[in-house]
């Protein structure tokens, strides 16, 4: 097995993982959440501003990609799911550019609901060198009326029955309620769906219930209470323990950076997946991957373990790409078979 024998060893159904990227199209997944746009201004700098001590970036290119919960709709796309999006958008041009781009990836949007009161968010990056000099934000961060909640969850319960799963994918922009949020997760328990959430610490009361929670260190640290600064690898099974327990959650899966992921389910040890990233330029988006990678696994039969393994070699891919990047079956299928070899 070579240098990695250890990983394959610990997931002995490595090869079966690898298989059923065969067999992952078509799945039908609904994704609720805050609709972004990231925009990119790429550039090079050659000098320091006579203004203010800081670069000048003489512009090249600008590019405007799908964010937030579009982000983990566009990533399954690229995973060959069937996709549902829902959420808000303001009624301005980059409304309209959103809904295009997701016509163009036949992202089905008709659970998108135009709001002539909000500002379709935005995040714009500079980057100068393969490097981001700086980020600005443009958005409005209300939470969403009450007769907009109930025309969200009237629409979500009625696709419910035509979908596999569904991911709420949580940026505490405004568009999710505790109510949205409780209403989809106790709908898809009692009808045996599978639901997802990529979570943010100050909605972690929302997510009571839910299939799976996808926190990264920080976030699972802060919302149990268990603090990570000393004996690292103890803190962190402390912590996704105590969020098995506070959410009545079937897993979480807590993304640590370098130092790969580590899924959790009741009544089990701590199963620590290393990273197989072999080169990191932008970590802008990964959190979408890996919550994508992993709900599509367990859509297909995969087990929580081996939907994280598969979501780690995708979170590794997509590091390796600048900017907000997607994955596909066939690259993580031969990366995969390269790590095996």
């Amino acid at each position: 097995m070579g240098v990695h024998s250890e990983l394959i060893q610990t997931f002995p159904h490595f090869q079966m993982i690898i298989d059923a990227c065969s067999k992952m199209q078509g799945h039908k997944i609904m994704v609720l959440g805050d609709i972004m746009v990231d925009e990119y201004i790429w550039g090079d700098v050659r000098r320091i501003s006579p203004e203010a001590p800081v670069p000048v970036v003489h512009v090249r290119n600008e590019t405007m990609q799908l964010g937030g919960s579009a982000n983990v709709a566009n990533n399954l796309r690229s995973l060959d799911a069937d996709v549902e999006l829902v959420g808000i958008l303001g009624t301005d041009d980059l409304a309209k550019r959103v809904i295009t781009a997701l016509d163009r990836l036949h992202i089905n949007n008709e659970g998108v609901l135009r709001m002539e009161n909000r500002e379709t968010i935005r995040k714009t990056r500079i980057i100068a060198h393969n490097q981001q000099v700086v980020r600005v934000d443009r958005e409005t961060v209300v939470p969403i009326s009450s007769d907009t909640e109930t025309k969200l969850i009237d629409y979500c319960l009625s696709r419910l029955k035509n979908v596999d799963a569904v991911i709420i994918s949580d940026y505490a922009k405004g568009t999710l309620t505790r109510h949205l949020v409780q209403s989809i997760i106790s709908t898809c328990r009692e009808t045996g769906k599978i639901c997802a959430v990529d979570p943010k610490v100050k909605n972690r009361d929302y997510y009571f219930g839910c299939s799976v929670i996808t926190p990264n260190h920080h976030e699972a640290s802060e919302m149990s209470g268990v603090p990570l600064d000393t004996n690292w690898q103890d803190a962190l099974e402390e912590a996704g323990k105590k969020l098995l327990h506070q959410l009545a959650a079937d897993a979480v899966l807590v993304t640590c950076g370098e130092r790969g992921m580590a899924i959790f389910v009741p009544d089990e040890p701590m199963q620590h997946i290393n990273t197989v990233a072999k080169s990191v330029f932008d970590v802008t988006g990964a959190g979408d991957t890996v919550i994508s990678a992993m709900t599509l696994g367990l859509t297909s039969g995969l087990s929580y373990a081996d939907s994280a393994v598969l979501a780690n070699f995708a979170a590794g891919i997509v590091v390796g790409k600048v900017g907000t990047a997607t994955v596909t079956l066939s690259e993580i299928q031969k990366a995969m078979r390269v790590y095996g070899s």
